[in-house]
C-alpha cells in the first residue's frame, strides 16, 4: 500500500477539480450564448407583433371614429343644411355647430390623443378644421389628390402618408347623404394623425437594446424617435420569406425582423445592431474568464493551505494524546490550537472536543470535593432553620391559650388557623392532594372571616371524587386571596366567591370565581406568557401557572377570563385521579 500524505494528496485533489469545472464552465456558456442569441431573436419577434397588433387597433378605432361621424344626425343634419342654403343664416350656424361637433371628437376622446386635428372639406370647397393648426396645413396639390381618392374610394376609408406635413397619416373617406334622398356626397372628412404618438408603444427589449422600429407605408417610413440608420439602403436587404434574418451592411451586422399589418397591409421593421445585441454577454464572457484565472489562482492558494490545516492539527492532537494517557492533564491549558487564518471545522471541533474533555476530567475531580463540603454546610443550615418554625408554633400555642383564657374566641380561631397554614405549609410535601390544599383555603377564610364578617360569601362546590387527586401545594389559596385583595380591600360591597370543579376527558378542572370588577385579559396574558413584567398580583399568578405545566406538563395550566356578568374566573386544569379514597366511597 502507497502512502500519501494528506497534504499533496488533497492539493492534488483540488487542481484535478479546478480544472474539471473549468472546461465545463467554457462549454456551458458557449452554450449559453446561443441560447442567449435565439432567445434576442425570438422576443425581438414577439415585440414586433406586439407593437403591429398596437397600431392596427389604433388605426381601427380612428376608422371607426369616422364611420361615427358618418353615422351621427346632428352632423349629417348640419352637413344637409350647409349644402343646401350655404349662404343664409341657418347654413352659416350648421357650419359653426359642425366645428364644435368635429373638435369635441378630437378634444375629449381621450383614446384618440394621436389624432392631431380633423376636418371637413364640403363640395363648394369651403373648409372647416378643428384641432392643431400646424397639422391642418395641406397644401392645394394634397387636398385635391385627397379629394379625388376620396370620391374614388366612394366612402370608404383610404389613408394617404405624409399629406399635412413630415410623420403624418391622413384618413380620408367620403361624407353621404343616408337619410334616405339619394346618398348625395356631402363632403370629405380628413381626420389627420401623428405617427409618432401613434406608434408610441415600446417594451422592455426595446428599452434594453435600442432598436429601431418604424413603419413603411405607401414607400413612406414613419417612425416614433429619429432614425439613426440609412433606412432606405437598408431595406433592399430585407428578405420577405423570413421572420428574422442577419445582414451585413456598410461592414456592420444588422438583425431585421419584419412584420406585414394584416389590416391595411403596412410593414412594421424591426432593426437591431448585432454588436449591441450581444455586446452585453461578450463583456460578461471576458469577465467571467478573468474572474475564472484569479479564482484557479486562489483555489490553488486555499488548498495548499487546507492541507496543512489538515496534516499539522491532527499531528498536534494525536501527541498530546500521549501525553494525556500518561495522566497529564495540564495540556488543555498547554497546548491550545494556535490561531490561523484557514481551518477546517471537523479538525477544529475534534480538537475542541478533546480539550474539552480533558478539562472536564480535570473539574470533575476538583467539584468531588467542593461538592462534599458544600453538602455538609446545607445540613448544619438546615438544623439551624428548623429551630425557627418550632420556636414560632410554641409562640402561636402560647397566644392560643391566652385568648382561650380571656374568652377571645376570635382570636384563637385566628391564631389557631394561622398555625396550622404554617405547619403544613412548611412540613408538607410539594405535591398534595386536592382536599390538603382545600384545608389551607379554609384556615385562610377562616381569618378573613373574622375581619370582613357577612361581607365575605365564601362556598366550595368540589365534587367529593376530585379531592384525591393531586396539585401542588398552596395553588388555590393564593387566587382566593387575590380575589379578597382586589374585591373587599379596596372596594365595599359583598364579595363572592365560588370554588367549583368539573371533569372532562380526564383533566380536573378547578374555578375560582369572584363578583368583582373584573382584570386585565390583556396584560395577565402577556404576564404568563413572558412577554410582559409582572405586577404584584400577577407573579403569583404566573407562578402558579408554571408550577402547574413544571409538575404536570404543557397540556395543564391556569386560565383567566372575564365573566359575562361581573368579576373574574380562574381556572385550573389538571390531570385527574379516578382511584378513591375510602373516606370518599364511605361519604
Amino acid at each position: 500500500m502507497r502512502l500519501i500524505p494528506v497534504r499533496t494528496g488533497f492539493f492534488a485533489l483540488l487542481i484535478f477539480e479546478a480544472v474539471i469545472i473549468t472546461l465545463v464552465t467554457i462549454a456551458f456558456m458557449v452554450n449559453l450564448y446561443n441560447i442567449y442569441t435565439n432567445l434576442v431573436y425570438n422576443e425581438s419577434t414577439e415585440v414586433l407583433n406586439l407593437y403591429t397588433n398596437v397600431a392596427d387597433s389604433k388605426v381601427s378605432y380612428i376608422e371607426d371614429l369616422s364611420f361615427e361621424v358618418l353615422s351621427n344626425r346632428d352632423i349629417q343634419k348640419n352637413l344637409l343644411q350647409y349644402n343646401k342654403s350655404p349662404d343664409t343664416h341657418e347654413g352659416h350656424m350648421a357650419f359653426v355647430d359642425l366645428y364644435s361637433q368635429l373638435f369635441s371628437r378630437w378634444a375629449m376622446d381621450r383614446n384618440l390623443v394621436s389624432v392631431s386635428s380633423v376636418s371637413f372639406v364640403f363640395p363648394d370647397g369651403k373648409r372647416q378644421n378643428a384641432g392643431q393648426w400646424r397639422r391642418m396645413n395641406i397644401s392645394d396639390k394634397k387636398l385635391d389628390e385627397i379629394i379625388k381618392a376620396a370620391y374614388a374610394s366612394d366612402g370608404a376609408c383610404g389613408w394617404l402618408v405624409n399629406a399635412a406635413g413630415y410623420n403624418t397619416l391622413t384618413l380620408y373617406r367620403l361624407i353621404k347623404d343616408i337619410s334616405g334622398n339619394g346618398f348625395k356626397p356631402q363632403g370629405v372628412l380628413m381626420i389627420n394623425v401623428d405617427a409618432r404618438i401613434l406608434f408610441e408603444h415600446t417594451s422592455a427589449v426595446s428599452q434594453k437594446y435600442k432598436p429601431e422600429i418604424f413603419c413603411i407605408a405607401q414607400d413612406q417610413v414613419l417612425s416614433r424617435n429619429p432614425l439613426t440608420v440609412d433606412t432606405k439602403n437598408l431595406l433592399g436587404f430585407i428578405k420577405n420569406e423570413k421572420v428574422y434574418d442577419i445582414i451585413s451592411y456598410n461592414y456592420k451586422q444588422y438583425y431585421i425582423s419584419t412584420k406585414e399589418s394584416d389590416y391595411n397591409g403596412w410593414r412594421f421593421v424591426y432593426i437591431l445592431s448585432s454588436r449591441e445585441m450581444l455586446s452585453s454577454i461578450n463583456n460578461i464572457n471576458v469577465i467571467y474568464g478573468i474572474i475564472l484565472l484569479l479564482i484557479l489562482a486562489v483555489v490553488i492558494s486555499i488548498g495548499y493551505g487546507l492541507a496543512n490545516s489538515i496534516s499539522k492539527p491532527i499531528a498536534r492532537l494525536t501527541k498530546n494524546i500521549k501525553v494525556v494517557e500518561d495522566g497529564d492533564y495540564s495540556v488543555v491549558f498547554s497546548n491550545q490550537i494556535p490561531g490561523s487564518r484557514i481551518a477546517i471545522a471537523e479538525v477544529v471541533q475534534l480538537s475542541s472536543d478533546f480539550y474539552q474533555m480533558v478539562r472536564k476530567i480535570d473539574t470533575l475531580i476538583n467539584e468531588g470535593y467542593v461538592k462534599q463540603l458544600t453538602i455538609m454546610e446545607m445540613k448544619y443550615k438546615m438544623l439551624q432553620q428548623q429551630i425557627n418554625p418550632h420556636f414560632l408554633y410554641n409562640t402561636l400555642d402560647t397566644i392560643n391559650w391566652k385568648a382561650i383564657q380571656s374568652s377571645n374566641k376570635e382570636i384563637s380561631v385566628m391564631v389557631r388557623s394561622l398555625s396550622k397554614m404554617l405547619r403544613g405549609s412548611i412540613n408538607e410535601a410539594d405535591i398534595i392532594t386536592v382536599k390538603e390544599d382545600l384545608g389551607f383555603v379554609e384556615d385562610y377564610i377562616a381569618i378573613q372571616k373574622i375581619r370582613f364578617e357577612e361581607r365575605l360569601d365564601f362556598k366550595v362546590e368540589i365534587s367529593a371524587s376530585s379531592y384525591y387527586s393531586k396539585i401542588p401545594k398552596l395553588t388555590l389559596q393564593p387566587i382566593v386571596e387575590n380575589c379578597i385583595v382586589h374585591n373587599l380591600e379596596k372596594y365595599s360591597g359583598i364579595c363572592e366567591i365560588r370554588v367549583v370543579s368539573s371533569i372532562t376527558d380526564g383533566i380536573l378542572s378547578i374555578s375560582i370565581e369572584d363578583n368583582g370588577r373584573g382584570t386585565d385579559l390583556e396584560h395577565v396574558e402577556r404576564v404568563l406568557n413572558g412577554q410582559a413584567k409582572a405586577a404584584r398580583r400577577s407573579i403569583g399568578l404566573k407562578n402558579i401557572n408554571q408550577r402547574l405545566k413544571i409538575s404536570f406538563g404543557d397540556q395543564y395550566g391556569m386560565s383567566i377570563e372575564n365573566r359575562e356578568s361581573a368579576g373574574t374566573r380562574v381556572t385550573i386544569k389538571l390531570p385527574y385521579l379516578e382511584e378513591l379514597h375510602e373516606d370518599v366511597i364511605d361519604s
